[in-house]
């Protein structure tokens, strides 16, 4: 859907509450709200948030861009769209100043810093851990011949494995049923802190701020435990797990190390942040292959790039990382519309994932999108972000969901209980409630 504005025009887009704006409508049905947009009023609309004619402090406006034109410049311009926005913010204040939230010097320092630990080399190292964890879920008792089972439960214990055994050469198992209580209270928490207007400061002892302390201390403490009972290990044993390398890694250019807080915040980020993705994009994945049987009889012959074409189609029709956001360092233009310095710029990949000038039917699941050749943008699919700040554990989701797929339909037929998913578009996109599914032995 392609837009012709007038040459330094404001994006156009609806009006909303005419005090609270796009608020309410965020809340209500934010991804119904994005679509919605995208078809009334095409690649680039301006939502507002706040009183019409308010100071800028209740204020505001939000761009979206859908146009892969559009997301390639916000992604690949960082002097002009820097990741200063509330929701980076926010969630610095959740999970701290990891690879995921720290910008300029301190983003790059870690970035080189950490690479070397996700080279796809280092990353096919994993391969027999994740198969292991993917055989334990495959023979795990609750999933006993034609018992409906949760597939999001499941692949968030599956995912939570792999990340922890990989973090700390150790299973996370006594972690797990707290983590999986915690991530969708913290989730709801981070997204409605980012759609206030006007956000208080977490220490001021608020009913909001005093629940949001609360809930980050537990979630540090689980993570410092598991840390502690690593450090207590065989003492000058030799170690291969990721912490162990985070503490021995250098700065290639600078031989500078992570700091102890630094270390923590980014196991923190891995073991959240990557175990969620994961398990949403293989929830999902499985779901949509046990609405479509032909299709899911045709991956679980096992052919290596057409399961992997069914995860890449799970993960068009519903991203994990389903949103981000610039800010507009400076005055510019997206498309030919104005986009004022101050300004929140948001991309969707769940819109843009569903253009139809990329993705004919794009309603339709159909993995052979991804086989063979293509004449995409670059920025038509961006499940992983992209830029310089795309996700730096891309190929280790990539493998550890594929070899799940590979295994677990070797073995069973997922029959799907529910033809559509209620959504949840928290930090990540989330399941509402049970993925009921039914495996039947092959």
């Amino acid at each position: 859907m392609t837009t012709h504005p007038t040459v330094g025009s404001a994006a156009p887009g609806p009006a909303g509450h005419p005090v609270l704006g796009m608020a309410p409508a965020f809340r209500r049905d934010m991804l119904g709200t994005l679509l919605d947009g995208f078809h009334r009023y095409g690649d680039v609309v301006t939502y507002h948030f706040g009183p019409r004619w308010g100071p800028r402090a209740v204020s505001q406006n939000v761009v979206m861009a859908h146009h892969p034109d559009g997301i390639h410049e916000v992604f690949t311009t960082p002097r002009v769209f820097s990741r200063r926005t509330t929701g980076f913010q926010v969630l610095t204040e959740f999970i701290g100043a990891g690879l995921l939230t720290s910008d300029g010097e301190v983003w790059l320092r870690q970035r080189r810093t950490l690479q070397p630990l996700f080279t796809p080399r280092r990353v096919a190292g994993y391969t027999e851990l994740m198969t292991a964890e993917a055989e334990r879920v495959a023979a795990d008792p609750t999933v006993a011949p034609g018992s409906t089972v949760d597939l999001h439960h499941l692949m968030q214990r599956y995912a939570l494995r792999v990340v922890g055994r990989a973090l700390f050469g150790d299973d996370v198992d006594e972690a797990i049923p707290q983590l999986q209580r915690l991530m969708p209270i913290l989730s709801d928490l981070a997204l409605a802190r980012a759609l206030q207007v006007v956000r208080a400061p977490l220490r001021w002892p608020t009913p909001r701020t005093r629940r949001i302390t609360r809930e980050r201390a537990a979630q540090y403490g689980i993570v410092d435990a598991i840390i502690a009972r690593h450090a207590d290990r065989e003492p000058g044993a030799e170690r291969d797990d990721m912490l162990s390398r985070l503490h021995t890694a250098r700065d290639p250019e600078t031989g500078q190390p992570l700091s102890t807080e630094e270390i923590r915040d980014q196991v923190l980020v891995f073991l959240l942040a990557g175990h969620e993705t994961t398990a949403g994009a293989l929830t999902f994945t499985l779901h949509l292959l046990g609405r479509y049987p032909e299709i899911q009889d045709r991956v679980a012959k096992g052919d290596a790039d057409l399961v992997r074409a069914a995860l890449l189609e799970g993960m068009r029709l519903y991203p994990p990382a389903y949103s981000t956001e610039r800010l507009a360092d400076v005055d510019t233009t997206i498309a030919g519309y104005q986009v004022p310095a101050g300004t929140r710029v948001m991309l969707s990949s769940f819109v843009t994932h569903r253009h139809p000038d990329f993705w004919p039917d794009p309603d339709r699941f159909d993995p052979d999108r991804f086989t063979g050749q293509h004449t995409r943008p670059r920025y038509a699919y961006f499940p992983f972000g992209g830029g310089p700040r795309s996700c730096i554990g891309e190929h280790f989701a990539l493998l550890e969901a594929t070899v799940l797929l590979r295994t677990l339909l070797a073995r069973y037929r997922v029959e799907a209980l529910d033809q559509r998913l209620r959504l949840a578009p928290m930090i990540t996109l989330r399941p509402a409630e049970p993925v009921r599914a039914v495996l039947r032995p092959r």
